[in-house]
């Protein structure tokens, strides 16, 4: 797919753009004077679990996560759907009521958007935002001794796995927790992290944490050292690690292993967590040693729970770009 998209790179070509697919950033950006930026993304997909209204939420805040990723808040979007001909029409409008609730209290106005005909339902909803240009957050400015945070627990694509092959019951404390997670907007970690200027940010998805952390090692020529003893995994989701394991996750742990020296030596349960392809991830952001704590408790104020202290950054030595510590 990157080698698709890479025809469209057209940066180079166009001073105004500041962000394209080739920095494998969260959303482009788009300079529209000498101060204002655009900030544009989208995403759409399959249901992910049961309930029509919390798959309209659960799509809703991933489509709008790259942009918080950047610091910005969203403002205007258009919905990208697809249903088959005979979709009940009490379902379509759960999807986008569970959708509307997210997108109100972002404060994002959709505008519109476009429907079409598909024997699988798919949706999600194009983004823009407008901020500063000075202020824009990417994944390549991370600097060295600064601490990394994880704002929300991984494991959400284990645990969409074992909903897809009806391995756990709709009312199980797992799915809840899950749900919970994935439908929780960024915007109250994105204030956070600006609040405490940090350097660089990405929001995790379906690369894992091992390949976001990745691109922003190697983006900002760093070297990321994480403590896979504090990574913070969804509540009693230890017996599943191994149980399901997506083709999403297999790619990313073979990525993993062919990039960074160290990942064979991980436990498999390590290499699972930390290459899990996440829907609706956490902030991952790199800020000031000495702020981490304060972040943290900020995070856990703004119902965060598990929010933690990852690992830190250091002078790249012998382009190790990550670590395991």
């Amino acid at each position: 797919m990157g080698q698709i998209l890479s025809l469209f790179n057209v940066g180079k070509n166009n001073p105004n753009i500041l962000v394209d697919s080739s920095d494998k950033d969260d959303a482009a950006v788009y300079k529209i004077n000498d101060n204002q930026c655009l900030v544009m993304t989208v995403d759409f997909f399959p249901p992910n679990v049961d309930s029509p209204y919390s798959y309209g939420e659960i799509a809703a805040s991933n489509s709008m996560s790259d942009i918080y990723a950047m610091g910005v808040d969203p403002i205007i979007g258009l919905n990208i759907a697809a249903f088959p001909k005979t979709f009940p029409k009490k379902i379509i409008k759960e999807i986008l009521n569970g959708s509307k609730s997210k997108c109100d209290e972002a404060g994002l106005n959709i505008l519109g958007g476009h429907t079409i005909y598909d024997s699988e339902p798919k949706y999600g909803i194009a983004a823009i935002g407008i901020t500063e240009c000075k202020k824009i957050i990417t994944n390549s400015n991370a600097n060295e001794q600064e601490a990394i945070i994880l704002t929300k627990p991984l494991g959400t694509g284990i645990i969409n796995n074992l909903i897809m092959n009806e391995k756990l019951e709709s009312n199980n404390a797992l799915i809840i927790d899950s749900i919970e997670s994935m439908a929780m907007l960024n915007k109250y970690a994105k204030d956070i992290m600006l609040e405490y200027n940090a350097s660089s940010c990405v929001d995790i998805t379906g690369y894992g944490l091992i390949g976001h952390i990745y691109n922003i090692a190697l983006n900002s020529e760093i070297s990321c050292t994480l403590y896979t003893d504090s990574l913070p995994i969804i509540n009693n989701l230890e017996r599943y690690i191994e149980s399901n394991i997506s083709s999403g996750t297999k790619l990313n742990m073979e990525f993993a292993d062919s990039k960074i020296k160290n990942f064979k030596n991980l436990n498999n349960k390590e290499k699972i967590i930390l290459s899990d392809a996440q829907t609706s991830g956490g902030l991952l952001f790199t800020v000031k040693k000495s702020d981490a704590k304060n972040v943290i408790n900020d995070l856990i104020s703004t119902n965060h729970q598990q929010a933690s202290i990852i690992g830190e950054t250091s002078k790249l030595d012998n382009n190790e770009f990550i670590k395991f510590g």
